[in-house]
């Protein structure tokens, strides 16, 4: 459990930060060089939404790698949907900027700056935390079928328990 919510710590604060660097992005774009609105910059409006609610999940299901929590339950979808949407979200614009990156250096051998490499080792990170969260958040679903499907069949046993107590009674 320790290493589960040691990567939901790590999840969490690259997810701040990529909001944070995001959210400074369209800052720059929109408002400095006062670029007029285009689709694209909807992307990244999703990144900063769902950036925001995936926060909030992190930290609400937080409670849910400690040993001591018997009862897994999220109240509200929406942060299962901001969770996953960016997720979905970073793995589109990794994608998207990893064949930008692709179409603009198209031979990888001749000449490929070092600024060029950073963008792609972060643009790799940023795909990685994408996926990362959506399986996490996979898992901790699976986790949570799985607890009330155990709860259901442990409440028949106790109905099967007591009505054999009272038919050992007669």
């Amino acid at each position: 459990m320790k290493v589960k919510r040691g990567i939901k710590i790590a999840l969490l604060i690259l997810s701040f930060a990529i909001v944070c660097l995001v959210s400074a992005a369209t800052y720059s774009i929109l408002v400095i060089e006062q670029t007029k609105f285009e689709y694209e910059i909807l992307l990244l409006l999703a990144i900063i939404l769902g950036g925001v609610l995936s926060m909030v999940y992190q930290i609400k299901t937080m409670k849910f790698y400690s040993l001591k929590t018997k009862n897994l339950e999220l109240k509200g979808k929406l942060f299962w949907i901001g969770n996953l949407v960016f997720s979905i979200s970073l793995f589109c614009f990794s994608l998207y900027f990893i064949y930008f990156i692709f179409i603009s250096y198209a031979n990888f051998e001749a000449g490929m700056q070092n600024s060029i490499l950073i963008t792609l080792a972060i643009t790799i990170l940023i795909l990685l935390v994408g996926v990362f969260l959506a399986l996490e958040t996979s898992t901790l679903y699976k986790r949570i079928l799985n607890q009330k499907e155990r709860d259901y069949i442990d409440s028949i046993d106790d109905i099967k328990g007591h009505q054999e107590e009272d038919f050992n009674q007669f």
